[in-house]
């Protein structure tokens, strides 16, 4: 599980031009603060050693269906210190501009939607206070502002994807405690 909130995201900044870190900050619909991002580890290759921003440039299509309340996030910590988990500007997603709601019945009745190929920004990271926190959209633009600080050697390229990993595994590891943990207390009513 993650949480996702990519559709509250208006904008943000993101600075990875200090080997090893990268912090910044995002503004979300409905948050009153910023969340402010202090995470251990690089970006990918693409946007490893440049501070760049995120615009929104297009809502996100309707994801809730008729009658769906949204979440209430104002209870989610501004604190974000944690690890880098994948971010690029380069992941390739499928893109359908209709509404989950068509797609999904399109796809039900054996259409085949037509779509495009799109670039995608692809936010993941590891929060302390909030776990996992993923962002994936190509309705959110990246530019890259000033000069690049550094590039990454494939050493540290392939021992940041390591790390990437490893961070994927202990999260897993503490969600399935979590939920035997859960498990354990409903069985014990």
């Amino acid at each position: 599980m993650a949480w996702r909130p990519t559709h509250l995201v208006r904008n943000g900044e993101v600075d990875n031009t200090r080997l090893g870190w990268t912090v910044g900050w995002l503004e979300l619909d409905g948050v009153d603060e910023r969340l402010e991002l202090k995470l251990v580890g690089n970006c990918h290759p693409d946007l490893a050693g440049w501070k760049f921003r995120i615009t929104r440039t297009a809502p996100e299509l309707e994801l809730a269906l008729d009658g769906d309340a949204l979440p209430d996030y104002t209870g989610i910590s501004r604190d974000h210190s944690g690890h880098v988990g994948d971010i690029t500007a380069d992941q390739m997603v499928k893109q359908f501009d209709i509404p989950d709601r068509e797609l999904a019945e399109r796809l039900m009745a054996g259409e085949k939607p037509p779509y495009t190929w799109s670039k995608c920004l692809y936010l993941e990271w590891f929060s302390n206070q909030n776990g996992r926190v993923v962002i994936q959209s190509t309705r959110l633009e990246v530019e890259r502002t000033g000069e690049r600080a550094f590039e990454l050697t494939e050493e540290q390229w392939q021992e940041q994807h390591r790390q990437n990993r490893n961070e994927m595994d202990f999260f897993m590891t503490q969600l399935g405690d979590a939920l035997e943990n859960h498990s354990s207390d409903e069985g014990s009513e």
